[in-house]
């Protein structure tokens, strides 16, 4: 079920009142399936408090965040009323989903899970997802750190008693891979700075304005995007202002005109009406950015430049490096003022800077040696370097969070290109006082592009086939041995596709061509056994496709009875019927291959699997290519052994010249390399 929800980002519970906050230790199996632990030793709703008519329910939003709270822990709020949303007590709970990944345990999804009564589930979907929204809002500003937006997951009745309950879930994948950068979020200060935002008075609009460009700014913060995030700051800068005006006047117990004067503006005078606009513009540089006139003229320019497009891009990002990250300072700390929190809490606020977790990128420094024309794989358009990384432990540094990965680099080059490894390099913003990252060797594995051993196998097939081909040039042929020759090209058809897939990590979709190359090379067998039917066969196979395929019945019959007067007069016997393929020492030789076929033929279960592989340590994922291995071995091995078979048995019939010991040492080797790898894959679960 999909559904999709409309609503503004506003802090609509600013007027309600909080009846008690308090953190909260998750057990063991809330802290896995959040949805399930909703319910508390504390009572929600006591039995004197009003109920919304309809039924009591749970609704839980996430979003991505960097922003994280301890394993285990998080925050609660009880709110007793939410009057512009007509709704009751409630009760919202802000944690993080950590999830095991190895041997250790990653941050990864910020929740925030809402009880309470509504009309319905709709009702309760829609409102209580936007009361998550400014939770989240303030999560991000209390750790300063990025939090991307909210979404409704799932939402259910949640009352006793019931034997039948309403749902709706909207499927949002699980966080996974890699962990980036992050910060722990100080419940302390989280719970202070909720509390001191629901008991403001006044301008909680404008508040919660200058919150929201806070937040966005902080999703642009990173190397680049500082002219993004500017533009939010000087808009929260701008929604601040008649907050920064109505507090200052009331602090010092003025008039705004007396404001107004303290900064030399005249404000009696009927020509000079617009003494208000430079009243704001005076605060905003004396007051908001504390009298920092050059990061003042500097951030308005940039963002001027920006909303009335006189400015190139270039030149506005040139403007937002100087001076983003003093505006982010100047407008944390007006935020700050305006909700009266203890000079104590502020100062650990202030202290907190923002942390960009967006920017920092791993580069790899090498050389690709090897006189080529072109470097790449075969399978790719450039020569790349795959790169796995994988987290081997969880490093706490201050109120940071990060992790130490384990770095595995494949090199994917053309067969005759290597990579020499020089360095690997990490950028990105380094914080005050940061030192840059150092990547150890014991942590970084470098492997060579991997050469299995059949592709030797497949490259030496055709050249030994066209050389075999060329011998019979000058040798003639009746119609009948071109009805043959025709059948040997289509063998080497499905050879060539077997091997374009195998070269392209697809051994499963390469086995019905070996199913269609292994027939072929069984009826060759048949033709060419000494007490068989010869170029019989091949007639018998026309005739059959006559029967099937033919449009008009009269040319079949005429086409029938001439191809039976040639091989008449040619002394040939023709079967009434085709021996089974399976009956051939090759196909008995591929007993397990031709099974595997048959199953990617029939469309059936059987090889899915093959292509499923863990994506993490929770969760599946379907590969289209698998990496090279002991299953793709066995394949390429008997697409071998079925063309040189087959080349073995057409040269007979064709009179070409071969090199049997050439031959029979490929042979050899690609029966010995189908037999190893076979009993190395082992079923088709996880063959590779």
């Amino acid at each position: 079920m999909g559904v999709h929800f409309r609503g503004t980002c506003v802090l609509v519970v600013a007027n309600s009142s909080i009846a008690k906050t308090h953190e909260f230790r998750l057990t063991e199996r809330g802290g896995i399936q959040y949805g399930c632990s909703v319910k508390d030793e504390s009572d929600l709703i006591a039995d004197n408090q009003p109920v919304a008519a309809g039924s009591e329910y749970v609704v839980v939003s996430r979003a991505q965040s960097s922003a994280h709270f301890a394993a285990g822990d998080g925050c609660e709020f009880n709110l007793d009323a939410i009057p512009e949303l007509g709704k009751g007590p409630i009760r919202v709970r802000i944690f993080t989903r950590w999830a095991t990944s190895g041997e250790i345990s990653l941050p990864r999804e910020l929740i925030i899970e809402i009880r309470g009564g509504a009309g319905s589930l709709d009702e309760a979907a829609t409102k209580f997802g936007m009361i998550a929204r400014p939770f989240a809002t303030m999560v991000g500003f209390v750790a300063n750190v990025r939090v991307g937006p909210v979404e409704v997951h799932l939402a259910y009745e949640c009352a006793d008693g019931q034997a039948e309950r309403q749902f709706l879930e909207t499927f949002i994948a699980d966080e996974q891979g890699a962990m980036g950068e992050g910060r722990l979020v100080d419940k302390s200060l989280m719970i202070e700075t909720c509390n001191a935002f629901h008991t403001l008075e006044i301008d909680i609009p404008r508040v919660s304005r200058g919150l929201r460009q806070y937040e966005l700014a902080l999703r642009q913060w990173y190397l680049g995007g500082e002219w993004l995030a500017l533009s939010h700051l000087y808009m929260a800068v701008e929604a601040l202002t008649k907050a920064v005006i109505r507090k200052t006047i009331a602090d010092r117990g003025i008039r705004k005109e007396e404001l107004a004067q303290s900064f030399h503006l005249v404000t009696d005078d009927p020509e000079r009406p617009r003494w208000r606009e430079y009243l704001d513009q005076q605060v905003r540089e004396q007051l908001i950015f504390r009298g920092d006139s050059e990061t003042y003229k500097t951030a308005k320019n940039a963002s001027d430049g920006l909303e009335h497009g006189s400015w190139d891009l270039d030149k506005i990002a040139e403007h937002a490096v100087k001076c983003a990250d003093k505006t982010f300072h100047y407008v944390r700390q007006t935020v700050l003022e305006l909700l009266n929190l203890p000079p104590e809490v502020a100062e650990k606020l202030m202290a907190i800077k923002p942390k960009d977790v967006q920017s920092r990128r791993k580069v790899v420094r090498g050389r690709l040696i090897g006189a080529v024309d072109d470097p790449a794989a075969a399978d790719q358009m450039y020569p790349i370097l795959e790169w796995k990384s994988a987290p081997s432990s969880v490093v706490h540094e201050g109120s940071s969070i990060r992790t130490d990965d384990s770095e595995k680099i494949i090199v994917r080059t053309h067969p005759d290109v290597s990579f020499k490894f020089e360095r690997l390099d990490v950028f990105g913003r380094l914080e005050d006082g940061q030192v840059p990252v150092e990547i150890s060797a014991m942590n970084l594995l470098v492997e060579p592009t991997p050469e299995p051993e059949s592709g030797r196998m497949l490259g030496a097939v055709m050249p030994v086939v066209d050389a075999a081909a060329a011998s019979g040039a000058d040798t003639a042929q009746t119609r009948l041995h071109m009805f043959a020759f025709n059948l040997f090209g289509q063998g080497v058809a499905f050879f060539q596709s077997a091997q374009t897939l195998l070269n392209s990590f697809q051994p499963v979709e390469a086995l019905p061509a070996l199913r269609g190359l292994t027939i072929i090379a069984a009826r060759f067998e048949q033709m060419a056994a000494d007490d068989g039917f010869g170029l019989g066969i091949v007639v018998r196979l026309v005739i059959n496709a006559l029967d099937e395929v033919a449009v008009n019945n009269d040319v079949a019959v005429t086409r029938r009875d001439e191809l039976l007067l040639e091989a008449e007069q040619a002394g040939l016997v023709i079967p009434d019927e085709l021996a089974g393929p399976e009956t051939s020492a090759v196909y008995v030789s591929l007993t397990a291959e031709m099974a595997l076929a048959q199953s990617v033929v029939d469309g059936t279960y059987g090889t899915i699997g093959l292509h499923v592989k863990l994506a993490d340590d929770q969760h599946l994922g379907f590969n289209t290519r698998l990496e090279p291995g002991h299953f793709t071995e066995m394949v390429a091995s008997a697409c071998v052994i079925a063309q040189l078979e087959l080349l073995k048995r057409a040269a007979k019939l064709f009179g070409w010249t071969i090199d049997d010991s050439q031959l029979d040492v490929l042979l050899r080797d690609a029966r010995e390399l189908n037999e190893t790898s076979a009993l190395g894959g082992n079923s088709a679960a996880a063959p590779d």
